[in-house]
């Protein structure tokens, strides 16, 4: 997974990942300021095939930094390179990080050759959950992937922690309330970035989720839901 990210005092948008020391100059990061956009892109791909050893890259999102909304032109012009990947081979996938405005998500969705495949949006009570949004991406877009991150550390994860409601579904259900709230968010269509550094976590969450998926009866999602946003589950 690569993520581009857009650079105020350049203007353009610049790479995490350029760690190129070959002794060419033209590889020091950050990029020049003067560099164009489309050059930007072209360095952010460069350096994560040359770090990551590989010829291809599964995913690139486009990241709206801190969930300001960047120029529309100038998101499509780096669309429009990152395309140009797709067709090579050397991308497979391509999406777009912290856009919660259906209006923008649509115009690009239309303009864009390449359709974005992956939305990955923090799931938070000042973006409104995306309750308006997530049906647009997957009834109308066609957009299944739908990456949520901030799950535990955001709004949701501060009302559910010590939340008896909550908890009693969770000792029903035999996971940890943090584990519930993930696999809540799967219910609604999403796919939880777990952030977790400990095994035993991890171990807990993949058994939860994957192995042994949790079964839901209605009646605890719209509990869970009336704790979080009622309007999560219609």
């Amino acid at each position: 997974l690569q993520t581009l990210y857009l650079a105020k005092s350049v203007n353009g948008y610049a790479t995490q990942n350029c760690h190129l020391k070959d002794g060419d100059d033209s590889n020091v990061c950050p990029p020049a300021p003067d560099l164009s956009l489309e050059n930007h892109v072209h360095l952010s791909i460069r350096s994560s095939l040359h770090n990551l050893q590989t010829h291809y890259l599964d995913s690139v999102l486009v990241h709206n930094f801190r969930a300001k909304l960047q120029p529309y032109e100038e998101t499509l012009r780096v669309w429009r390179v990152l395309e140009n990947y797709v067709d090579q081979g050397v991308i497979r996938h391509l999406g777009i990080v912290s856009v919660h405005d259906k209006d923008y998500l649509t115009k690009l969705h239309k303009d864009a050759r390449i359709k974005p495949s992956i939305i990955q949006n923090r799931f938070h009570s000042n973006r409104g959950y995306d309750i308006k949004l997530r049906p647009v991406m997957f009834e109308e877009l066609g957009i299944k992937a739908d990456q949520l991150f901030w799950i535990l550390t955001g709004s949701s994860g501060g009302k559910v922690r010590n939340n008896d409601l909550v908890r009693g579904i969770a000792e029903k259900k035999g996971v940890s309330p943090q584990v519930l709230l993930y696999s809540f968010t799967m219910e609604l269509g999403g796919t939880p970035l777990i952030g977790t550094k400990r095994v035993d976590h991890m171990e807990e969450d993949v058994n939860a989720l994957v192995t042994h998926k949790l079964k839901w009866e209605r009646e605890d999602l719209v509990a869970m839901a009336s704790v979080i946003n009622k309007d999560l589950i219609q």
